[in-house]
């Protein structure tokens, strides 16, 4: 019995694409002038490709026959490999397309229950309309969860980047603004008036903070009026509030458009001290340089923001 060894490799570390591309016009056309057509080369360039080819795989790819050409049988049984390894390449290589009607992505988004409160709602109801088989993971607002939207592992964070923390060059988009208001019981005995700063400053107040420590933005302009107030209750969410508030003395300092998502039974909601109406605070949407050309976020993040212009 005898064996034939084919000892010849090709090395496809210096292989250059626009060959193959070459190769396959010849082999569909089984003539240098019609190959060099129909991928815009000049019959000379093809020819070029053609002797290159012919080295490459130690075969002549086309022969003389009669006033034609013809394939060899190496190049016969190169068509349909080759035309699908090319298949494969512009597959690799074609736009990234996304399609929410069939797609069954995960998205991972960052944010606080004034987020979920204000915006989720409106916001998962038009992501399942038009991608009904995605899948959704909320994720609240820590520390931690700042450090994985900041390593590329959370899709999209809603927040206050104003005086947060660094995002480290992350991309973001304003969606909307707000500003503070004060919440006490319906029953407080400040309710009905006009709320003075030497009140509000005596008063015992509540506030969010999601570590449990730390003072917020109320503080800080306080503080610039060299006041301070007596706060003696930290929640670690907003969705706590209406029921802590409308069972004790304790004001709350908090964002406008939350405030007016809570049932109004058992709390009222009014104006601060004109001396604490400051500036309003932004909300936005914060992703990592990764997601930044991806269809899928891309898509993700324009009904975050549609959403955002009816809040």
């Amino acid at each position: 019995m005898i064996y034939i060894k084919h000892m010849h490799e090709v090395n496809i570390k210096n292989l250059d694409l626009n060959l193959l591309v070459a190769l396959e016009a010849l082999l569909n056309e089984s003539s240098v002038t019609r190959a060099a057509e129909s991928v815009s080369l000049s019959q000379p360039a093809m020819s070029r490709a053609l002797e290159r080819l012919r080295h490459m795989l130690k075969d002549p790819l086309l022969v003389r026959s009669g006033r034609g050409m013809v394939l060899t049988p190496r190049a016969e049984g190169l068509r349909v490999p080759l035309q699908d390894a090319l298949e494969r390449v512009r597959s690799v290589l074609a736009p990234n397309a996304f399609d929410p009607a069939t797609s069954q992505a995960q998205f991972r988004i960052m944010g606080a229950d004034y987020f979920t409160q204000v915006m989720m709602p409106k916001v998962l109801a038009r992501l399942y309309q038009q991608a009904p088989n995605i899948q959704v993971d909320l994720v609240n607002m820590s520390m931690a969860a700042v450090q994985s939207l900041r390593a590329g592992e959370i899709d999209l964070g809603i927040g206050v980047i104003d005086d947060g923390p660094d995002m480290g060059g992350a991309f973001h988009q304003k969606l909307f603004e707000d500003d503070f208001v004060c919440v006490m019981s319906k029953d407080h005995q400040l309710v009905g008036q006009a709320l003075s700063l030497d009140e509000f400053c005596k008063a015992r107040h509540a506030m969010l903070s999601i570590t449990g420590r730390g003072t917020g933005a109320i503080d800080r302009r306080l503080q610039g009026l060299g006041r301070t107030r007596k706060t003696v209750l930290r929640l670690p969410h907003f969705l706590a509030i209406p029921s802590v508030i409308s069972q004790t003395d304790l004001l709350i300092s908090m964002p406008r458009k939350l405030a007016a998502t809570f049932p109004q039974q058992g709390i009222h909601v009014q104006e601060l001290p004109a001396e604490l109406r400051g500036p309003r605070f932004s909300i936005s949407q914060i992703w990592h340089e990764r997601f930044h050309h991806d269809p899928a976020r891309k898509w993700l993040r324009a009904i975050v923001k549609g959403v955002s212009r009816e809040v």
